[in-house]
């Protein structure tokens, strides 16, 4: 086993900070580890596994490529984010916002769905979104605000009550809380993570005693609201989940809440998937999407699938992910007839490939932007 580390180093910049991508490989997981910091603090990290047969040689060319890719998606992403910041082009900053939010690039998402609801005040999304950024930078009020103009702005928006309930609740108003997590499931029977939301809120009234009435029937809303989400997410209930349950029927309630809690925001950092659309859409705006990063995609979503096979989220991701690289070798494959011709130019079998090749490609490429 090679036991030299490999380290590379990089640092881009935004008006909102400093960031450094650092790429290693780690011999006792065998991997090559590429990481984002933001002063200090990490914001993702990616593994790519080490063929265990690999020389020192082919092991570096590893950490070079991997952090070449990673430099270069930053890069890529910092520059859009310059010019559409100065687009005046609120529908570009929501997107690109969207996937600066995929990269917990927080700042500057802000500074962009902020400026999106300053062109267009009745931007729905972008206040929806202002609230996510806020929310995971802790600015419960800030929150509360965005997610209030954007239930505003649409009242049936079940996802939108639930994200204001959050905002409430994360500010230890229980009442409130409850009362928009009721309507998002009055929206939306079947929206698990409401269910979820409520018995917290029931939980967190009890240790709080904010409201009596809600206290009065506590226990037995809880269990009521604990049973629907459970048929809802039936992956819910994991390890962390059964203590929760096994402290709440103890009567231990601030361990039973922040052992939910904790269920909530996992799910929630595994549904963050879903801005990777989001991501993928800028990455096809650049040259960064080649093979390689394709295959790396498909690997890391397989990965996650192995880990969570019941998310429709991912195995979503991962046809998106085939779709494209179906793509990338059909145009690899135009190329390749092109070059027989410049070669051969009475190469009839290549000219008929080409041009059948070619209709072909034009079908992906509608299939493509009607998907993303």
């Amino acid at each position: 086993m090679n036991e030299e580390t490999y380290r590379l180093n990089s640092r881009l910049s935004t008006e909102e900070g400093e960031y450094l991508v650092q790429t290693l490989n780690d011999n006792n997981r065998w991997c090559v580890t590429s990481s984002l910091f933001s002063d200090g603090i990490l914001l993702e990290s990616r593994d790519e596994t080490i063929d265990r047969n690999a020389s020192p040689e082919e092991m570096l060319q590893l950490v070079k490529e991997t952090h070449e890719d990673r430099t270069k998606e930053l890069e890529y992403l910092i520059t859009v984010y310059g010019e559409v910041l100065n687009s005046q082009n609120p529908e570009q900053m929501q997107y690109l916002g969207e996937a600066l939010f995929f990269k917990k690039m927080n700042h500057e998402a802000m500074r962009l769905f902020r400026s999106a609801v300053e062109l267009r005040a009745e931007f729905h999304q972008a206040w929806k979104n202002l609230g996510l950024v806020y929310f995971e930078m802790q600015s419960w009020k800030e929150a509360c605000e965005a997610f209030l103009r954007a239930v505003e702005l649409r009242p049936n928006f079940a996802d939108y009550r639930n994200r204001l309930g959050e905002a409430y609740l994360a500010l230890d108003s229980c009442k409130r809380a409850v009362i928009e997590f009721d309507e998002a499931v009055k929206i939306n029977v079947y929206y698990g993570e409401a269910y979820l939301n409520l018995a917290l809120a029931y939980i967190l009234n009890a240790i709080r005693r904010e409201d009596f009435k809600l206290f009065s029937s506590y226990s037995d809303s809880t269990t009521e609201m604990l049973q629907k989400a459970e048929v809802l997410m039936p992956d819910m209930a994991n390890q962390e989940y059964l203590e929760a349950k096994k402290y709440f029927e103890k009567g231990e309630l601030e361990h039973a809440f922040q052992k939910l809690l904790n269920v909530r925001e996992k799910r929630k950092r595994a549904s963050r998937n879903r801005f990777s659309n989001s991501y993928m859409k800028f990455m096809l705006g650049s040259n960064q999407v080649n093979e390689r990063f394709l295959s790396r995609r498909i690997k890391s979503i397989k990965e996650e699938i192995a880990i969570n096979p019941h998310y429709a989220d991912l195995h979503h991701d991962l046809a998106v992910a085939y779709t494209l690289m179906g793509s990338y070798i059909h145009q690899k494959a135009v190329e390749e007839y092109d070059k027989a011709l410049s070669i051969n130019p009475e190469f009839e079998k290549a000219r008929r490939n080409l041009k059948l090749s070619q209709n072909e490609l034009k079908g992906f490429q509608i299939l493509i932007k009607a998907i993303m």
